[in-house]
């Protein structure tokens, strides 16, 4: 998303078509989405031609296959591995590949340190957005469907409402769907129930799955 937007702002300079185009990336239902592409197109139709040409699974959460569990709309990962191996790609294959070991292996290291310092089960950015998600679900209001579970819910705000399902752990505003992290509207159920909204989070997103992984794969690479 971000490279589409470089290359739309050099056709299309205009901050309140960025903030636009953001908006219409970000929206995670099909009703949201539609009603952002046509405050897009009132903005700058040639955008919005443009963007209506490619293929909404490209950049819009909306799209997004569930399956995955990610929302990412960027590629640093992939940008910050690329600008790490620089000095490597000039090496002979077999110096290049013992110098990608070599950096893949001091980087599990330095994360493993710092994750056996870090006081708390879940991991810390994804703590970061949870603790920023409980404090939205404050304004939600959930209402219980009355199923024997306990796991159906209607949920409003005042102005918008949205339906839940815990045991499917599935929300209509499909973030909870999208990245496995409960949103504000499943926090307020869990709230409901009176349990903790920390044991739905997915377990990958938990320290000490982390640290196995961890711990696996640096023996992997060390092994060979």
């Amino acid at each position: 998303m971000k490279h589409l937007y470089g290359n739309f702002k050099k056709r299309h300079a205009d901050e309140h078509l960025k903030e636009a185009m953001w908006i219409t990336a970000r929206c995670t239902t099909m009703v949201e989405f539609n009603k952002a592409m046509d405050n897009l197109k009132k903005i700058d139709e040639p955008t919005w031609k443009e963007l209506n040409e490619l293929a909404p699974g490209m950049w819009t959460r909306s799209a997004f296959s569930t399956y995955t569990c990610c929302d990412l709309q960027v590629n640093n990962m992939c940008e910050a591995f690329n600008s790490a191996i620089v000095a490597l790609r000039e090496l002979p294959i077999i110096s290049l590949i013992d110098g990608l070991k070599q950096y893949i292996i001091n980087r599990i290291v330095k994360l493993r340190d710092f994750m056996l310092r870090y006081d708390g089960y879940i991991c810390p950015m994804i703590n970061k957005l949870f603790d920023k998600c409980k404090k939205e679900a404050e304004g939600w209001s959930p209402n219980w469907s009355g199923d024997k579970d306990y796991a159906r819910f209607s949920i409003s705000d005042g102005s918008d409402a949205y339906v839940v399902n815990l045991k499917e752990k599935t929300c209509v505003c499909r973030k909870w769907d999208l990245t496995c992290i409960p949103c504000p509207h499943t926090i307020a159920c869990i709230w409901y129930n009176q349990q903790n909204p920390d044991e739905l989070v997915a377990h990958w997103y938990r320290l000490v799955y982390f640290l196995y992984m961890f711990t696996i794969i640096f023996c992997f690479l060390g092994f060979y």
